[in-house]
């Protein structure tokens, strides 16, 4: 029992980014802060990108134990998974601007996005992560990158949950069709 304890602070450091990000993703921290939204945008970023270096350099103190072999076959599988989620990720931002979405650019007026990888999975960028933290795990597998693609995968089911309600929100009606007729995670080859 003793030697699962050494994963408490990566646990607690995913806990405490995963209510961080979900509090200030909410729109009562936006308008209280009273920041012009690409400010905004900017620092959320930059807390979200600095946060998850720290958990990672943290889970990197901690000696590898490997959950299975670590060679050529598993390194090249995971390469494959991660590729794939790559690939998703290409394909998810053709219609996004990433200068808009890193802060970097003020974003355009928001119309929800139906085409594309979007007409088959409402969230493709979600999709992507699990892709690239799965691939990560069979790449790497010790019992520290499995901690970590634990909590990032429970942490993206939670906030899945956050951000369908914003969009319905944000949407209405239209969020709420395109929710009926497209599957959350995982494509549909109808259309």
């Amino acid at each position: 029992m003793n030697e699962y304890l050494k994963y408490l602070p990566i646990i607690i450091g995913w806990l405490i980014f995963g209510i961080s990000h979900s509090v200030l993703a909410s729109s009562l921290i936006k308008d209280k802060l009273n920041l012009r939204p690409l400010n905004f945008r900017r620092l959320y970023n930059i807390f979200s990108i600095f946060a998850v270096l720290f958990i990672f350099i943290l889970g990197s103190t901690i000696r590898p134990e490997y959950l299975f072999p670590n060679d050529k076959t598993s390194q090249a599988i995971g390469l494959i998974i991660a590729t794939f989620g790559f690939l998703l990720v290409k394909l998810a931002f053709r219609p996004i601007s990433f200068s808009e979405f890193m802060g970097i650019k003020p974003e355009q007026k928001q119309h929800l996005i139906t085409s594309g990888i979007y007409a088959r999975m409402r969230h493709p960028l979600y999709t992507a992560l699990i892709l690239g933290v799965i691939g990560f795990v069979i790449f790497s597998p010790t019992y520290t990158n499995l901690v970590h693609a634990i909590c990032i995968l429970i942490y993206l089911i939670i906030g899945i949950h956050y951000e369908e309600k914003r969009l319905i929100a944000h949407f209405g009606k239209e969020y709420e069709d395109y929710k009926k007729q497209t599957p959350m995670l995982f494509p549909t080859l109808r259309r």
